[in-house]
C-alpha cells in the first residue's frame, strides 16, 4: 500500500533522514521505533508532504504522492494524528471533528461518521460542546485520533500517541488504534514505548541517525540482544 524508496530529507546540512525505504501492506500495523531525534517524526512528515524530498519517491497505492500536497494525500487517503496532538484549542470538540471532514463532500455521510465515532469515544461525546484546550491529555488525544479518523482513511499515521499519558490513558490509546486495525485501517505509527509498539505491531523498522538500521517481524525486533539492551531495557 504505502511504499518509501531512498527518501532523503534535509535541513540546510543537517540530515533528517537519509535513503529510508520501508512499506506497509495493505491491513498492517508497522511502528518505527529509535531514539529521539531519529528520524522517526520526519519520515511521517515527509509521507504527509509537510517535508519536502531532497531525493527518493513516495507512493501510496501505485500513486507517486512525493510532491503532492498534504490536501492531495489526505484525499488519497492517508490521514496523520501528529506528535502533541494538535487539537484547535479554541474551537469545540464537535469543530474539532469537523476540521478532520474539511475536504469531504459527502456531508451527511461525514455527519454519520461523527456519530460513529462519538460511540467509540463516549468521553468526547459528553465533552462535545467543550473547547478542546479545557480537554484532559488523554481526551486530547482521544479527540486527536477521531479527527483523524473523520476523513476516512485507509492509512492513518500516528506519531508518539501515548506521549506524556497516564498509564490509564496509554492503556486506552492502544487499545483504540488495535480496534482501528481490526475494523481494516492499515496503521503506521512512531511510539515512544518500544516495548509496547513491538507487542502491538505486525512488523517493525529501527531508526539511528535518519536511517534504517535494521528491520524485522515484532518477533525477530523483540528477540534481538541489541535492541533489547539498547531499547527495552534489557
Amino acid at each position: 500500500m504505502l511504499k518509501l524508496d531512498q527518501v532523503s530529507v534535509r535541513y540546510g546540512s543537517t540530515i533528517g533522514v537519509e535513503r529510508v525505504s520501508l512499506h506497509v501492506r495493505e491491513g498492517e500495523l508497522v511502528t518505527l521505533i529509535g531514539a529521539n531525534g531519529a528520524g522517526k517524526s520526519t519520515t511521517l512528515r515527509a509521507i504527509n508532504g509537510l517535508e519536502p524530498l531532497a531525493s527518493g519517491t513516495i507512493r501510496f497505492d501505485g500513486h507517486l504522492v512525493s510532491g503532492a500536497t498534504p490536501a492531495a494525500i489526505i484525499e488519497l487517503g492517508i490521514s496523520h494524528c501528529p506528535e502533541g496532538r494538535r487539537v484547535f484549542p479554541q474551537l469545540t470538540v464537535r469543530e474539532n471533528l469537523e476540521m478532520g471532514a474539511y475536504r469531504r463532500t459527502d456531508r451527511q455521510r461525514a455527519r454519520d461518521d461523527m456519530e460513529r465515532l462519538l460511540d467509540k469515544f463516549p468521553r468526547l461525546r459528553e465533552r462535545i460542546k467543550q473547547t478542546a484546550g479545557t480537554l484532559s491529555g488523554g481526551e486530547q488525544q482521544m479527540l486527536a485520533i477521531a479527527r483523524a479518523l473523520m476523513s476516512r482513511p485507509r492509512l492513518v499515521m500516528f506519531d508518539e500517541p501515548s506521549l506524556g499519558l497516564a498509564p490509564n490513558f496509554v492503556e486506552m490509546i492502544f487499545d483504540l488504534i488495535l480496534e482501528i486495525r481490526r475494523e481494516g485501517v492499515t496503521v503506521l505509527m512512531v511510539e515512544q514505548n518500544a516495548y509496547a509498539a513491538l507487542e502491538m505491531c505486525d512488523r517493525a523498522y529501527l531508526l539511528e541517525n535518519g536511517r534504517i538500521v535494521k528491520d524485522g517481524t515484532a518477533s525477530e525486533m523483540l528477540a534481538d540482544p541489541a535492541i533489547r539492551r539498547a531499547y527495552l531495557g534489557g
